[in-house]
């Protein structure tokens, strides 16, 4: 945020704000893994895994050679099963995604967190791909193979194919799904040791077989203890790109492809291409909440704090920066340090912050749990006194709505100068079901309006950038952190 030019006649004050660097946090992988033996059987490598505890990890770098080495092997090895006979097509894998640089530990019972995969796979009709991903036991008790109410699998899940579900990407042969070596057609794997004890490392594996028809294939799991619970789900998923028989990258469908949780995107616009942070998630999965420092109106040297004391105390796992503000650091805002002139619905008491200014111009986005409601200019909810009545449970104007009905907003003629230069532009998103909380960069508010239309969300708000900009996940800062923040949304599990 920045600058506080006055608002055109007719308008709210908005506060576009100065263009600051945007921080990428380090995250120092640490994975728990020791190859007992890589065999041949069936014309193939198999990738033999014992779990080891976290006293006795190696390093990223090691980790990375090690596994990039089995994973040639096998591919090497496996090839594709149906390769066609042009040679055009070729089959990729990309990057591993690390994990977490912390992951609690001890918690009482079953429980599992997340701790690495193996890249995506681009893949040629009908060939095949092996994945690999970790999952720590953070709880107290092991996991133990071959007994019921013990041992740890990994299960189908939602979105795709849905759980217990047949997945098209493989399975055990029944159930009409594909024979790719699962242990059922909804049970992608099983543990790879015989016990995997609290704060020790499991790393599953599983083959892939791509679909005959060129497109883009998702399958989404989850752990559990068979017969016990599911454990956490962190939204795992793999995306598997099938390309056409010439090799050619089949086109993509609807908006802009992008996983839950967070991701680091390039975003192909009709503006340009863009580089966005973005965390997005299913409104039927978390409850989106707004908060402010601030019990009740301020003027002035008003509360802030950083948004990771907001995600903290209020037991959630993600959150971004809300509002313009007016920052400490800004001659003319002297005498109204931290204050903001935007309506903020407090989701913890339940009420509107700086309610008058629902009175105004700007853009406003309502949650009702996972129901939403946008309007272009606030007074239309700040004057309508049903709406006024109805329940909500989080609320947050801005200025400008960038989108509404999927359609980009046209506001530059309102828009100041700073809003119209390129910088961090922070927004909002939702489509009716998922929200998106993004951070552009090197982008105008219009041009960030165009990223979220890419993306799929049909409504957005514009939110504060610049050295404001802040985006928090699972511990650690993707963006910022930023300045001290008066108010923020975050994220939670229902």
């Amino acid at each position: 945020m920045g600058s506080l030019p006055r608002s055109p006649a007719g308008l709210s004050q908005r506060r576009p704000f100065a263009e600051g660097p945007v921080h990428r946090s380090r995250r120092d992988l640490r994975r728990s893994f020791r190859p007992a033996s890589v065999p041949a059987h069936r014309g193939r490598f198999v990738l033999v895994v014992r779990a080891e505890s976290l006293g006795h990890t190696v390093g990223l770098r090691l980790l990375a050679r090690i596994a990039g080495s089995l994973l040639i092997a096998s591919t090497l090895v496996l090839g594709q099963g149906a390769r066609p006979a042009n040679a055009a097509c070729v089959a990729s894998t990309g990057p591993g995604i690390p994990a977490p640089a912390a992951v609690p530990t001890g918690i009482t019972g079953f429980h599992a967190q997340w701790y690495g995969q193996s890249g995506y796979p681009t893949l040629c009709p009908g060939g095949r791909s092996t994945a690999t991903v970790a999952f720590f036991n953070s709880g107290s008790l092991g996991w133990v193979s071959g007994r019921m109410g013990e041992a740890a699998y990994l299960g189908t899940w939602g979105p795709e194919p849905g759980q217990d579900q047949i997945s098209a990407l493989g399975g055990d042969g029944t159930a009409g799904s594909l024979a790719t070596g699962w242990p059922r057609y909804n049970r992608i794997a099983m543990q790879p040791a015989a016990y995997v004890g609290p704060g020790q490392v499991a790393w599953f594996q599983f083959t892939i077989q791509a679909p005959l028809t060129p497109g883009y294939y998702r399958l989404y799991l989850r752990p559990l203890i068979e017969g016990a619970t599911w454990l956490e789900d962190f939204g795992v998923f793999w995306l598997v790109t099938v390309l056409s028989p010439d090799g050619s990258t089949p086109p993509q469908s609807g908006g802009v492809y992008s996983p839950l949780g967070y991701s680091d995107l390039s975003v192909p616009t009709a503006r340009g291409t863009f580089s966005v942070h973005l965390i997005k998630e299913r409104l039927a999965d978390v409850t989106v909440r707004t908060l402010t420092a601030n019990s009740s109106d301020c003027a002035s040297d008003c509360p802030a704090k950083p948004l990771a004391q907001y995600v903290s105390e209020n037991g959630a796992y993600a959150g971004m920066n809300g509002t313009y503000l007016c920052p400490p650091d800004y001659a003319a805002c002297a005498g109204k340090v931290n204050s903001y002139d935007y309506a903020v619905y407090n989701s913890n008491l339940r009420r509107w912050i700086n309610r008058p200014a629902l009175i105004g111009q700007n853009g406003l986005l309502t949650f009702n749990g996972s129901a939403t409601g946008v309007y272009r200019r606030s007074y239309v909810y700040g004057q309508n006194a049903s709406l006024l009545s109805a329940p909500i449970t989080a609320g947050i104007t801005m200025f400008p709505l960038l989108l509404q009905n999927g359609a980009v907003i046209d506001s530059e003629f309102e828009q100041t100068a700073v809003q119209m230069t390129r910088g961090t532009k922070g927004s909002i998103g939702v489509d009716g079901t998922y929200v998106y909380l993004a951070i552009v960069a090197s982008a105008t508010v219009t041009e960030s309006a165009y990223v979220l239309q890419a993306l799929g969300a049909r409504d957005a708000l514009n939110l504060d950038g610049g050295g404001t900009a802040a985006m928090y996940i699972a511990g650690t800062y993707k963006v910022g952190p930023g300045r001290l923040l008066p108010n923020a949304i975050v994220l939670t599990k229902p």
